[in-house]
């Protein structure tokens, strides 16, 4: 499972997030050649997926979009938007129930029940407000 105490794992982790939390714009960028993006849903979450697994179906996924027309990746777009959760003045973020990637922040969550891409249908981010 993804340890976000080392540097792959963090890089990981953060590029998870941003695939949970983009993942229909991600669907309709790749449109018809999303294999990339399928068979990384399908690895997570599953005791057999480490970081290193995971970082190659992550690599696949990146240049699958880059080649879709987004320069930036799934490892670029780290850096437009997504925070670590619990690294800023936040008071509500929002963990991973599967404790696979950094989660959200309060103010990068639309919807009211944001829900995990990874997980079984219907699991919703596990909502957490800080001290």
């Amino acid at each position: 499972m993804t340890s976000q105490a080392d540097p792959v794992g963090l890089r990981v982790a953060k590029a998870l997030s941003y695939v949970c939390g983009h993942q229909d714009e991600l669907a309709e960028l790749l449109d018809e050649d999303d294999d990339a993006l399928r068979a990384l849903e399908a690895a997570v979450g599953h005791p057999a997926a480490d970081d290193v697994s995971l970082l190659a179906l992550l690599d696949t996924l990146h240049t699958a979009v880059r080649g879709a027309g987004d320069p930036s990746g799934v490892y670029g777009a780290m850096g437009r938007s997504v925070m670590s959760a619990g690294i800023g003045d936040l008071e509500v973020v929002y963990r991973c129930p599967l404790q696979v990637c950094i989660g959200r922040s309060g103010h990068e969550v639309d919807e009211d029940v944001p829900l995990c891409q990874f997980a079984p249908v219907g699991t919703v981010l596990i909502r957490e407000r800080l001290p």
